[in-house]
């Protein structure tokens, strides 16, 4: 979780031994989580390789305060230590079948 004055982002790095596929920079990936499908755009880093980014507030409101920041976070980290252990095929379809499928009752 990445925290500034302007901005509260969550970040996901690959966890040791992990090798992710190779995505171009700015793909983006939908990945599930409990709070529902977020969708990260696809990063790289000379230190650490690929990593996922997905703003979750921006701009923060300028009047909070340290307490109130530290809170955000803390709550941020609990979805973080949540995420899901299998990433399920999880994507957008905007496939005109699809998307007019959904409106007669099948799930879109």
């Amino acid at each position: 979780c990445v925290l500034t004055p302007w901005m509260l982002r969550l970040v996901v790095l690959p966890g040791p031994d992990q090798l992710w596929p190779v995505r171009r920079s700015s793909d983006r990936l939908a990945l599930q989580l409990p709070c529902g499908n977020m969708t990260f755009m696809v990063g790289e880093l000379p230190e650490t390789g690929q990593l996922l980014a997905c703003s979750l507030m921006s701009p923060l409101d300028p009047h909070l305060g340290a307490e109130q920041g530290s809170s955000l976070v803390s709550s941020t980290l609990k979805m973080l230590h949540s995420l899901p252990l299998h990433q399920g095929a999880v994507g957008v379809d905007l496939g005109r079948r699809r998307l007019f499928g959904a409106r007669r009752g099948q799930p879109a």
